[in-house]
Parts: structure tokens; sequence; C-alpha cells
């Protein structure tokens, strides 16, 4: 994935009355925009399917070329872009759905429940079996081509043999964990920082990953799992998707640290120093962790 350059955001709000456009443009185009938008004005219900156009323009998708966007609207009414993120010279699988995207996004801004999911294409099902770790699954509202449609009704029979007891990835308990090692930086502990709100209820190989970025930007980024794995998102690539929805996306990375509980036996950083190995020359600095 390669530094992404600033876009003519304008014309991807052309349904957006004047006013909507107005206000969206002042967040977007502000140098703190960290793909959260809040207080905009309209109807609520639609203001999903209307910024679609400009969620896309995010999308990084070399190998593809077939853009997505999606929108989640948290019920603090702010709204958290997504869009799909794919790696030159990785593994497909490591690729970044936009539905996960918008999800991931509004969990780390702090959002704890999300109403409805817009998104630009039919959801696929990786996404619709990811989309049931939301504690609210039953409730959810997804919205593509002028189509409602409750979550159940596109998955109605979700896995779930995994889970024991109900699971939420927006609000999960805060893992307690210590470095092994002193921690040397301010990165290295923002890094476990993140790893302690990880969520991993079905491995509890807890993740967190910070970047810095040359303009000042710091992207926050966990482990999410999923009780059919393949469409958990390590800590890395949440962290990289929270840079490309953000002002900072095209500014280069100064620094980055990556944070692992010892007793993983899924890997990590193997993973995370392939992916910014392609993107910057800054290093990886390592947090080992374990219980505290």
């Amino acid at each position: 994935m390669l530094p992404v350059p600033q876009i003519d955001l304008a014309p991807m709000l052309e349904h957006a009355s004047p006013e909507l456009k107005a206000a969206v443009l002042a967040q977007v185009e502000n140098g703190a925009f960290s793909g959260c938008l809040k207080d905009l004005p309209g109807d609520p219900a639609s203001l999903g399917a209307t910024l679609l156009p400009l969620a896309k323009s995010f999308a990084v998708c070399p190998i593809s070329g077939f853009r997505v966007g999606a929108v989640a609207q948290g019920t603090s009414g702010r709204l958290y872009l997504g869009a799909n993120m794919e790696f030159t010279g990785a593994s497909l699988g490591n690729s970044l759905h936009a539905e996960q995207s918008a999800v991931l996004n509004a969990w780390i801004h702090g959002e704890t429940l999300i109403s409805r999911l817009s998104v630009s294409e039919v959801p696929c099902g990786h996404c619709r079996q990811f989309l049931c770790e939301l504690g609210n699954a039953g409730q959810l509202v997804i919205s593509y081509k002028d189509r409602q449609v409750p979550l159940p009704e596109l998955l109605p029979d979700a896995f779930n043999a995994l889970q024991p007891e109900p699971h939420d990835l927006l609000n999960p308990p805060p893992a307690s964990l210590q470095s092994i090692h002193p921690i040397q930086s301010n990165i290295c502990q923002r890094a476990l920082n993140a790893a302690q709100r990880s969520y991993t209820p079905y491995t509890h190989a807890a993740e967190g990953f910070i970047i810095e970025g040359d303009n000042g930007q710091v992207f926050v980024g966990r482990a999410a799992e999923s009780a059919a794995f393949n469409p958990s998102v390590p800590a890395v690539i949440c962290a990289l998707n929270q840079r490309n929805l953000s002002h900072g996306r095209s500014y280069s990375i100064h620094a980055c640290a990556h944070a692992r509980i010892v007793t993983a036996l899924n890997g990590g950083f193997e993973l995370a120093e392939s992916l910014l190995g392609k993107i910057t020359t800054a290093p990886v600095e390592r947090v080992l962790m374990e219980s505290a």
C-alpha cells in the first residue's frame, strides 16, 4: 500500500445539500480529521447513503480496482467513514473490507453502539460474520442499494460455536497487561495501552499497534477478532485503517510500536513489519506483554 495523494472531495458530495457539503468539507479538510463526522445537518436516516461516495474516495485498492465505501452511524450521532484497503505483495486475506473499516473506525473513536451501517455494495459473507461481534447484531440495520435489512436476515445462521457468552466488539472488558521489559518510550506505552483495549475473546492474544505521522497525528490500532477467525483484523491493519481515513494519510510515517502478548499462538510481529516495510523505513519497536 502506498501513501494516498490528496483528492478533490467536493465532487464526492454532489448529492448533498449546500449546507451538508459545507459542513462535511469543513471537517474533512481540517488537519485534525480522523474519519469521524459530527453535527451534520439533514435527516440522520439518509446521511449515511449520501456520504457513501465520500467514503469510497478513501478506498485503497491497487489489486482489484474495486472501491467500496461504508458509513457507520453511532447512537452518539456521529458518523464514521469506512473504505476497503488492499496491500500489494501481501496475502489477499490481509485485505480490509469497508464494513470492517467503518466499525473499527467507530470503535477507535469510542463509539459504544452502531445503529445503522450504510454500504455502497452488497455486504459479503465475510463482513456479515464480522458484524456478528457487535453486541446489538440482532438489531443492526444494514443499508445498501436502497434496501434496509436487519443483519439477521442477511446471515440467519451466524457461526457462534466459539462464543460461550455474549461479546461486544465495541465494549470489550479491559485486559490487565504489563510489559515484560521496561518501557523505553511513549509510543511503546501507547501500544501497550492499545493492547489492553483490544478485542480478543477467542485467543486472548491481546495486541496493540501505534503509528506516528510526520504531521504529529497518532493512529491507534487494536486487534479485533471474529468467532470464525478469518474476518479477524490484526492491530497493524486497524492502525493503517485509521491513518488511511485521516487527513494525515499522505504524510510520512515517523515511528511505529507493536505490543503483543508473549503467550500468543498466532503471529503478529512479522506481518506488521512486512506491511509497514512497504511504505516506510521507520523501525517498528516491539513490546512483549504478559498478564499483570
